[in-house]
């Protein structure tokens, strides 16, 4: 399992809404909030992202509690995230290049760059379908009420 520590910043209903504290250092430059290399820090600014679990634990506003999530989960997600957009490239580009009468370069990218929006817009349709799927797999527990 794959342990984060995270705050409780609200809750909707029967859902908390959560904010990850990050504790690992970045590989780049060594912070743990925010950027500290200025190029990344102005392409990729670090904004507070948070999260919607089922509220099990019956967490309160200000809690921190932990967010654990399978290493198997976190692994699928990787291979759909980069499997399918690359293996969609591969198949445009070979596709193209078998339908072509005459082949090129030129054809093989335009049937590549193609074939790769539509690897991202299948990702993008299976993260819409799957979505709430990362309510069940995640477990939360509490770690303090501070």
């Amino acid at each position: 399992m794959i342990h984060e520590e995270a705050l409780v910043k609200s809750i909707q209903k029967n859902l908390v809404e959560v904010e990850i504290i990050r504790s690992k250092p970045c590989g780049l430059c060594g912070q743990t909030q925010g950027c500290g290399n200025g190029i990344w820090g102005k392409i990729f600014t670090q904004k507070k992202s948070s999260l919607l679990f089922k509220n099990t634990i019956n967490a309160a506003e200000g809690d921190h509690v932990l967010l654990a999530i399978e290493e198997n989960y976190l692994l699928k997600t990787a291979l759909i995230i980069y499997g399918v957009p690359l293996f969609a490239l591969f198949f445009g580009m070979i596709a193209t290049d078998m339908m072509a009468t005459h082949s090129s370069d030129l054809k093989s990218f335009i049937g590549g760059s193609i074939g790769f929006l539509l690897g991202i817009i299948i990702v993008k349709y299976i993260s819409i379908k799957n979505h709430d799927h990362l309510y069940q797999d995640a477990i939360l527990m509490k770690t303090s009420n501070t």
